[in-house]
C-alpha cells in the first residue's frame, strides 16, 4: 500500500516541491561575514599585521586610519601575488581524511598623496588615501569520509516529517521530509500516520561529505589623515566592505550492506550558496609620539552594516532505492540585513635608531553584538543564538622589522585570535606567524612575504544531536608580493 502510495503522489510533490524555498539564514552567517582576517600588502603581512602605530603602511589604513599621517611622500602600491595553498585533515568516527587546494587572489592596490601642511603652523601633512584591502578571505576546502557508527542522516528527515500526515504528502511542505519518505528512507511508527522513525536507524552507514569555500570580503577605503608636529598623528577611514562568498557542499549516506528487506540504497544532497552585499564602516585612529624611540596608537571601528545581503541557496537530492531513482531540485532567494560588531585596537612601537622596530597590537571585539534583521522575518530565535553561543574575542599581534642596509629588510611577526565562541561549544582559535623581506630604493620597493596559519574548528555534517562531531584542522600558507612606488 505504501509503495503503491508513494508511486502515485511522486509526479504531484514533484512540481509542488519547486515552489517551495527554505530558511538558511542563521548565527553562523552572523560570525561568517563579522570576523575578519586582515590581509593586504606582503610588507604588513610580513610582520605580523602589527602597524597600528607604526604607519606610513597603507594596509594598516584599514586597522588604524592614523597610520595615513606618517606619510612624508606620495605612494601607489599593488599586490598582485597572493597564492593560498590549503592542506586540511579531518577526523571523524575513527577515520582521517585530507584535502588540499590552491588558490589566488589580488591582496591589495591603493594610493596615497601627500599634500603640504600650513604654513606659520604646526600642521606638517596631510594625506588621502584611496584603494582597497582584502580583510577576509573565504577560500578553503576540506572531506569528510567514515562510517556513520549508527548514525543517519535519516534522522532528520524524520523530524521535519514529524506531525505530518503521510495521506497528506503532496501538501507536506517539506522537500526533506517528502523525498525521504518516497525513498523509504522513513517509515511511520507503528499505529501513527503523523510519527516517522528512520528505516536504517542503528546501522553502520557509509557517510562522505565534501565542503569547498570560495570568495572574500574586500574592502575599499577613502581614508584622510594629518601630522602635527611630528608628535600626533590623525587619521580617518570610510570603508566599503563587498562580500562575494560561494559554499558548495555534498553529502551522501549509502547502505553498502543492505539486506533482502532494505529498500533504500542511498541518499545525496548537493548545496550551493552564494552571498552578494556591500556594507559601510566609519573608523577614527590617532597615533602618538612622545619620544623619538616610542608611539602609542588607538583605533575605533563602528559596526559595519550591511543593509541588502542576497542570499541565494540551491539545493539538489537525489535517493536511489531497489527499484527506483528519486530527485529533486529546489531554490531559495532571500534578502536581509547585517551590523557586525565594533571594535577597538591600541597599539604601541619601539622604533630603534632608525634600523628596526617591534610592534604590538591587541584588538577587542564582542561577537556576541552582531544582530540581523529583515522586513518580513524577526530574526529573535537567530539574535538569541548569536548572544548564546558567541562571545569576546581577544587577538594580540607583534611584529618586526629590521634593516640589514639601506636597500635591503627581513621582517618577522605573530599573531593570537581568541576563540568567538562561548563556553568551548567549538574552538575557532587561531594562530598566525609570518616573515618576509623586502628592498627600498628612493623610488621603488618591493616586498615578499610568506604567513602560516592554523586553526581547528568542530563541524557537523548535519544536525549535532543526530551525529558525531567532525574535528576539522585547517592548515594554510600564504605568499605575497608587493610593488611600490614613492614620489
Amino acid at each position: 500500500m505504501k509503495k503503491l502510495l508513494k508511486k502515485i503522489l511522486f509526479s504531484i510533490g514533484f512540481l509542488s516541491l519547486l515552489q517551495i524555498s527554505i530558511f538558511t539564514q542563521n548565527e553562523i552567517d552572523a560570525l561568517r561575514f563579522s570576523e575578519l582576517d586582515w590581509q593586504g600588502s606582503a610588507r604588513f603581512m610580513g610582520a605580523g599585521r602589527a602597524f597600528g602605530a607604526v604607519g606610513a603602511e597603507f594596509s594598516a589604513l584599514n586597522v588604524n586610519p592614523a597610520a595615513i599621517g606618517l606619510y612624508k611622500k606620495s605612494e601607489v602600491t599593488f599586490t598582485p601575488l597572493t597564492v593560498s595553498v590549503y592542506k586540511n585533515t579531518t577526523g571523524y568516527n575513527e577515520t582521517g581524511t585530507s584535502a588540499q587546494a590552491v588558490k589566488y587572489n589580488l591582496g591589495s592596490a591603493g594610493i596615497v598623496l601627500t599634500i603640504p601642511g600650513i604654513s606659520s603652523t604646526l600642521w606638517k601633512k596631510f594625506q588621502l588615501g584611496f584603494g582597497f584591502n582584502r580583510i577576509k578571505n573565504f577560500n578553503n576546502t576540506f572531506s569528510v569520509e567514515g562510517r556513520s557508527k549508527g548514525s543517519t542522516i535519516g534522522s532528520v528527515f524524520a523530524l521535519e516529517a514529524n506531525g505530518l500526515n503521510y495521506e497528506d504528502v503532496d501538501y507536506w511542505g517539506s522537500d526533506e521530509a517528502w523525498i525521504a519518505w518516497n525513498s523509504y528512507f522513513i517509515n511511520p511508527e507503528s499505529d501513527s500516520k503523523t510519527s516517522y522513525v528512520p528505516a536504517l536507524l542503528g546501522k553502520d552507514l557509509a557517510q562522505s561529505s565534501s565542503v569547498s569555500r570560495a570568495g572574500g570580503i574586500d574592502e575599499m577605503i577613502f581614508s584622510v589623515g594629518t601630522n602635527y608636529d611630528d608628535k600626533l598623528f590623525l587619521g580617518a577611514t570610510i570603508g566599503v566592505p563587498f562580500i562575494n562568498f560561494s559554499e558548495k557542499r555534498f553529502f551522501l549516506e549509502v547502505d553498502d550492506h543492505p539486506s533482502p528487506t532494505d529498500t533504500f540504497r542511498s541518499i545525496k544532497l548537493t548545496d550551493k550558496l552564494t552571498v552578494r552585499s556591500t556594507g559601510i564602516i566609519f573608523k577614527i585612529g590617532a597615533i602618538y609620539q612622545p619620544f623619538n624611540f616610542l608611539r602609542f596608537g588607538f583605533a575605533f571601528h563602528t559596526p559595519t552594516y550591511y543593509g541588502n545581503i542576497k542570499d541565494n541557496f540551491d539545493r539538489k537530492m537525489f535517493a536511489q532505492t531497489k527499484t527506483d531513482d528519486l530527485s529533486v531540485n529546489y531554490v531559495n532567494s532571500y534578502n536581509y540585513s547585517l551590523t557586525t560588531p565594533l571594535r577597538a585596537t591600541a597599539n604601541v612601537a619601539f622604533l630603534i635608531a632608525q634600523r628596526a622596530f617591534i610592534s604590538a597590537e591587541y584588538e577587542f571585539v564582542d561577537y556576541s553584538m552582531a544582530s540581523m534583521s529583515s522586513v518580513d522575518y524577526n530574526f529573535n530565535k537567530e539574535n538569541n543564538a548569536i548572544q548564546n553561543k558567541y562571545g569576546f574575542s581577544h587577538i594580540a599581534r607583534i611584529g618586526l622589522e629590521l634593516n640589514l642596509s639601506q636597500v635591503f629588510s627581513i621582517r618577522a611577526g605573530y599573531n593570537y585570535i581568541s576563540s568567538p565562541y562561548k563556553n568551548n561549544i567549538n574552538d575557532g582559535s587561531q594562530h598566525y606567524a609570518s616573515a618576509g623581506l623586502g628592498f627600498r630604493t628612493k623610488f621603488l620597493y618591493g616586498d615578499f612575504a610568506y604567513a602560516f596559519n592554523t586553526s581547528k574548528e568542530k563541524y557537523w555534517m548535519y544536525e549535532p544531536e543526530f551525529v558525531n562531531v567532525v574535528n576539522n584542522k585547517f592548515v594554510t600558507h600564504r605568499i605575497l608580493l608587493t610593488l611600490g612606488i614613492r614620489f
